[in-house]
């Protein structure tokens, strides 16, 4: 089945409808990991050819300066990452709750944005195993710290070896609390997801 013919398909179905659950799940996990009303707004939802430019013109690509980035592997019936984007405005403000010693504050705050990561990934793959009727878990968050940061080039370099399509949900959250704040959260599936829920909902 070719890219076209999931799009015709698959976009406006059970995965959609999952993904944007997944995502209402996280922003309320967001409200209760930081104590501030959290809500998210959709960027884009859709499925690209890793070699098709269209994946490069998305506008889903770090902000000015010092960007943190997690990824969370997605591995079980399907493979798929996580990738949630704070420019240091945002990682300050999320982890200034944070107490500790001065030598160690740096290695702390990383470590509470770790754990927002995974709580954050875990209720959306709840939503996706238990409303696509998945098995699928998150591995342990890893943070990386680029100067500067083209989120779709590194989705490219994640996907291009190993998958001709790729399902993109994208979204930003936003703070009652922190008005000015907008981390980005971007969930890449490999396009196969489609095949497996098809299987998966034909044993059901």
């Amino acid at each position: 089945m070719t890219i076209s013919d999931h799009v015709k398909k698959k976009t406006s179905g059970s995965a959609k409808i999952a993904f944007e659950n997944g995502f209402e799940n996280a922003a309320a996990s967001f409200s209760k990991f930081i104590s501030t009303e959290t809500s998210y707004t959709m960027l884009h939802q859709g499925l690209h050819a890793v070699e098709d430019d269209s994946i490069h013109g998305l506008n889903i690509n770090g902000k000015s300066g010092t960007n943190f980035l997690l990824t969370t592997d997605i591995v079980g019936d399907v493979y798929g990452k996580s990738y949630l984007l704070l420019d240091a405005s945002e990682f300050d403000a999320l982890s200034s709750g944070v107490y500790a010693k001065e030598e160690t504050m740096m290695d702390i705050k990383e470590e509470f944005i770790k754990e927002l990561d995974n709580i954050l990934s875990a209720s959306v793959i709840t939503k996706l195993s238990n409303e696509l009727n998945l098995n699928i878990y998150g591995n342990i968050p890893i943070l990386v710290k680029p100067q500067s940061c083209c989120l779709m080039n590194i989705i490219y370099d994640d996907f291009s070896e190993d998958s001709e399509g790729i399902y993109v949900n994208a979204i930003h959250f936003s703070f009652e609390k922190y008005p000015m704040l907008t981390p980005y959260f971007v969930w890449v599936m490999d396009l196969n997801v489609f095949d497996t829920i098809e299987s998966k909902s034909e044993l059901s």
